[in-house]
């Protein structure tokens, strides 16, 4: 019994024994050799598959791309698309913020009556008007419901080979024109929106090129927006925001269209729509969770008629002259009753010569595109701002050289005066003509400005020197200890009236006294050596065509005006905003400390306006306050290279002179270079406590320590 025992067991330890062989070899048990010498190695085998590669955790950035939309028989658009960062690598759509992909779609329609275009979006849905608060007040809903046109979220997504798949949750209508453009609009967001995509795609569902409408360019817009971002950032293309503001979509609340020609159009001119200024009603609309945007203070940063600064670079930007509408030209001219064609508010435009208009058939037949004539009826006509007309001479001035410049002399200067046609202008014409002189350029601390008119009619502090150029010598002479080198620049302007198309005056804005131009010249700046052998300029820390990318034309009335229009080379301006310069003069004297108009600290607060920690108030012409606390920078503050040349902004700072505010001849303080440059913008107690942390007591500043280039917090790296 016992040994049976044994056999078993032994048989079972060769049972798990050749089992244990079978678990470690490549073959079956039955095809094992018997054991003995090693045998010749086989043929290798065929490679086995490739793995697929691990997939890249996608970097900054998101771009979409919509390659195909269908419209399937149950009428549930099918959009394929693909999302990728910025270097092409896939990003899933588990990466994207809740609820951020989104899609519109839109057929693009034309009205046969007229040819005027628009889009029309399938999605539209029934919102409440709920009661808001303006001004501090419980306001009611202007109506109590309102149709809105819409995205589509939600729907079902689908991961394929080349991107996704996305399925409309709404139904398009049965009867859907297929043989129309349609237009497809989606955006997605990552990292809370700190990246996001927008993206449009055309297609005719039946076939052939699609229509392109395009009035205003993302471009045309990015020009003073760096970049336009709505909704929390997540529109930033223009094709994409007109796909739901269009005709159908009104605000409940305030009971406004929201019409993307009609909306953009009044908040900017919000603070010159006629019912603003008539005091009829503010121009507001009501957002997500009842948040009121009152655009009735808005100002554009330039003449409201430069219609082509965001009139470009589109397909249809032509429209603003070519296809006028009630819609898009009453949108600024919102005094016109349409329906009876008078005026709604008290010397306010109308339209009794021609009576009502209840369409828009018959708007080219007035205002036709261009005329070729100034201040007439066309479109072209009517939106010439004077101070741009063709009546003007056009003021050329032309620093030709300064004589005796050294220490203590009173320098001549040559110039010359041309109109647009290259002919002489006599100094005795203008209304206002000035000669200014500043230094060191190193940083500049004094001007003197002085006047070559006499009188109204005659300039003979001007001499001729024939050729067509005058001298004049300062009165004042250069500073005995002067060093360095020093500028000189011109001003002045022709008071010119206009005439229009028909030979009456132009009016001002009380369509009664004849409107007076100022025909002003470009202050140019010429460079001389008082002790320096070769003048040396002064550094150049802004540059102009920046300025005038929002301003179109800095400091003349056709762009953005500034005193009057005869300042207009910010490199002039520094002359008279220099460091140790207030507004002491025009400030009444129970209105507390001068402030500093230093060119630097004065352009960083304006621009900083309703964001900066103090409010900031200058006393200017006829002892007026003007506010600059209700300032909207269109851009990103922190982009600084959007105004300054590259490397102008960054530390160390080439600027030497410490800002210094007096009253009554007294010092009210000392600010230093580093300090007035930055504080500007960062205006907080919290700022002005870092500044003076940072300051030694011999006014030596660290800023450059942690804020120079390589440096932990470097200006370069300001976001």
């Amino acid at each position: 019994m016992k040994s049976k025992v044994l056999v078993i067991f032994a048989m079972l330890g060769a049972i798990v024994l050749l089992l244990s062989i079978a678990a470690c070899s490549q073959t079956p048990v039955a095809q094992q050799s018997v054991p003995g010498a090693q045998g010749p190695a086989g043929p290798a085998g065929p490679p086995g598959p490739a793995g697929k590669p691990a997939p890249v955790p996608p970097g900054p950035g998101l771009k979409m791309e919509i390659t195909k939309v269908e419209i399937p028989a149950d009428n549930k658009p099918v959009v394929t698309f693909k999302l990728t960062d910025d270097k092409g690598n896939p990003v899933s759509p588990a990466d994207l913020d809740a609820n951020s992909l989104r899609f519109a779609i839109d057929k693009l329609v034309t009205d046969k009556a007229t040819g005027l275009t628009s889009f029309e979006n399938y999605i539209v849905t029934e919102v409440k008007g709920a009661a808001f608060t303006l001004n501090g007040a419980q306001v009611q809903p202007a109506l109590a419901t309102a149709k809105q046109a819409v995205q589509d979220f939600g729907g079902k997504l689908t991961q394929t080979d080349t991107g996704f798949t996305y399925v409309f949750t709404n139904t398009l209508p049965a009867n859907i024109d297929k043989t129309a453009t349609h237009v497809i609009g989606g955006q997605a967001t990552r990292n809370t929106r700190e990246f996001v995509a927008n993206a449009v795609y055309s297609y005719v569902p039946t076939g052939g090129a699609p229509a392109r409408r395009e009035v205003v360019s993302t471009q045309a817009c990015n020009q003073c927006h760096d970049p336009v971002a709505a909704h929390g950032g997540q529109r930033v293309e223009t094709q994409v925001c007109v796909l739901c503001h269009t005709a159908q979509t009104i605000d409940p609340e305030s009971g406004n269209t929201v019409d993307f020609k009609v909306m953009v159009h009044k908040l900017h001119n919000g603070s010159k729509l006629p019912s603003v200024a008539a005091g009829k009603k503010p121009y507001y609309i009501v957002g997500y969770r009842q948040t009121v945007a009152d655009l009735s203070g808005s100002a554009w940063p330039q003449d409201v008629r430069n219609c082509t600064t965001c009139h470009q670079k589109g397909t249809q930007a032509d429209n603003w002259k070519t296809a006028p509408s009630r819609a898009a030209c009453g949108a600024c001219h919102d005094g016109i009753d349409w329906e009876t064609g008078k005026a709604k508010y008290a010397g306010g435009r109308n339209h009794s010569d021609v009576g009502p208009q209840k369409n828009d058939e018959d708007c080219k037949t007035c205002h036709v595109a261009d005329s070729g004539k100034e201040f007439d009826e066309s479109i072209v006509g009517a939106h010439v701002i004077p101070n741009a007309s063709k009546q003007l001479r056009g003021v050329k001035f032309a620093i030709v050289g300064v004589s005796d410049t050294k220490p203590g002399q009173k320098p001549t200067v040559t110039f010359n005066i041309k109109d647009q046609a290259g002919k002489t202008i006599d100094p005795k014409d203008f209304s206002s003509l000035s000669l200014v002189l500043a230094g060191p350029t190193t940083d500049y601390a004094k001007m003197w400005s002085e006047s070559l008119v006499i009188s109204a009619t005659i300039s003979t502090k001007a001499k001729d020197a024939g050729s067509g150029n005058y001298t004049y010598t300062f009165d004042n002479a250069i500073p005995a200890d002067a060093k360095g080198s020093y500028a000189v620049s011109m001003q002045g302007y022709i008071n010119t009236q206009l005439k229009r198309a028909d030979g009456k005056p132009v009016l001002g804005t009380d369509n009664k006294t004849p409107l007076v131009v100022r025909d002003v010249g470009f202050n140019p700046v010429f460079y001389f050596g008082v002790t320096d052998a070769k003048a040396v300029a002064r550094r150049g820390v802004v540059d102009r065509e920046s300025c005038n990318k929002c301003h179109k034309d800095i400091g003349n009335p056709a762009g953005l005006s500034i005193h009057g229009g005869s300042r207009m080379n910010t490199e002039f301006c520094v002359f008279c905003h220099n460091a140790n310069n207030t507004d002491e003069a025009r400030r009444p004297a129970d209105k507390g400390t001068p402030e500093s108009i230093e060119f630097d600290y004065l352009i960083h607060s304006i621009h900083k306006g309703e964001e900066r920690g103090t409010p900031f108030t200058v006393y200017g012409f006829g002892n007026n306050p003007v506010d600059f606390s209700e300032v909207v920078y269109p851009g990103n503050l922190a982009n600084c290279a959007k105004c300054h040349p590259q490397g102008a902004n960054l530390l160390p700072l080439k600027k030497t002179l410490p800002q210094t505010v007096t009253q009554k001849g007294a010092v009210v303080s000392v600010t230093q270079p580093v300090t007035v440059v930055c504080s500007g913008c960062h205006a907080t107690v919290s700022a002005k406590a870092h500044f003076a942390l940072n300051t030694s007591n011999d006014k030596t500043e660290a800023c450059a320590v942690c804020h120079g280039e390589g440096r932990e917090f470097a200006v370069s790296k300001h976001k």
